[in-house]
């Protein structure tokens, strides 16, 4: 199966997924597979689980065995919101932490949020993203995790714009991803989701705008 190479690798073994599984939301598929790859490649207390996207966070154990289909319908039944509230999700992070006392290396690395709205659209926050991640630091180093916050990787699969398909954040602790292609996909699982200024260029140049060019010595 496809994840069996990527654990191999080692790959997406610290990730955890938040989905956004709105039925009105075209790239709920995408979402929900991606979710579900992440959760057998995590390993433990993480391995086969998934997050609602809603303001009320909850961890789910995925259900259905080896039945992909099953798994695959009860991640899109899951209760699903509109927004999310980045620092509810956080918490919940740390909490299964402390609860299963995990040493700062079983701490989850990247927080995958799959979203139809955007970043600014899709939080709840009344307050800047610099000040929730500063008070998410607060707690995380009260609980003895103050190095292991885990970084987001806020990826809005409803539009893709091929000139700017990574968002350029200035904030700390989160990296933007917008919209979907099968390209920027391989990029993501080749790279585990880490997507610089080569990817970028390697993403543009595949596009089929470019594939009739030549280069003449």
């Amino acid at each position: 199966m496809v994840e069996d190479g990527y654990s191999k690798q080692g790959k997406f073994k610290n990730w955890l997924a938040v989905c956004d599984v709105n039925p009105r939301f075209m790239d709920d598929e995408v979402s929900i597979a991606l979710g579900l790859l992440l959760s057998e490649l995590s390993e433990e207390p993480w391995k086969g689980k998934v997050i609602q996207f809603s303001r009320e966070a909850q961890l789910h154990s995925i259900q259905g065995g080896d039945d992909l289909r099953y798994k695959y319908e009860f991640v899109r039944r899951m209760s699903r919101g509109v927004d999310l509230d980045f620092e509810k999700l956080f918490d919940l992070i740390l909490q299964v932490a402390v609860n299963e006392n995990l040493k700062p290396d079983q701490m989850i690395k990247k927080v995958l949020v799959l979203s139809n709205p955007d970043f600014d659209s899709a939080s709840v926050a009344q307050t800047s993203w610099e000040i929730d991640y500063q008070a998410i630091q607060s707690k995380y180093k009260e609980k003895g995790y103050g190095d292991v916050v885990p970084h987001m990787v806020f990826w809005t699969l409803s539009t893709y714009n091929p000139e700017k398909p990574v968002a350029p954040r200035t904030q700390p602790g989160v990296s933007i991803l917008n919209g979907f292609s099968n390209n920027l996909l391989k990029l993501f699982l080749d790279n585990e989701g880490e997507i610089g200024p080569d990817h970028l260029m390697e993403l543009a140049i595949s596009d089929e705008r470019y594939q009739a060019l030549t280069v003449v010595d």
